[in-house]
């Protein structure tokens, strides 16, 4: 692909599609609730792995929300073993998440789903040279 440049140059493009995940954190206010609270904002990483390893990271932490001690059990036991089943969904193509039920009824779920991205490079860019 070419590309015409201010200085009416011609610049080679590359077109890559690559695989990219994206992380989101909400919160409901109950387990009737519709309405979804972002917790934060969504968080695009590189690779299956290391959007497992956040989501993890955080469902290990998420006892401030509140979590009562048996939807805390189930957080860890999902964080020790429950991410494998995690990781196949993803590279495979798929979504998947962990949801928990907090003491006060809000609900918290963590979801992460792949995302094809649009990669453009010129020929001067660091990666199309490597």
């Amino acid at each position: 692909m070419q590309i015409q440049t201010s200085q009416g140059q011609a610049d080679a493009m590359s077109v890559a599609i690559e695989q990219r995940f994206v992380l989101t954190v909400v919160r409901y206010a109950s387990q009737n609730s519709s309405r979804a609270v972002p917790v934060e904002a969504p968080c695009v990483l590189p690779t299956a792995r290391s959007a497992v390893r956040a989501m993890r990271v955080q469902i290990r932490t998420a006892h401030v929300f509140g979590m009562t001690p048996r939807e805390n059990a189930r957080a860890v036991e999902w964080a020790e073993s429950g991410w494998l089943y995690a990781l196949g969904l993803l590279n495979s193509g798929h979504p998947c998440g962990f949801t928990v039920v907090l003491g006060s009824g809000a609900v918290a779920e963590w979801s992460v789903r792949p995302l094809p991205c649009l990669e453009l490079q010129t020929a001067d860019s660091p990666r199309a040279s490597a």
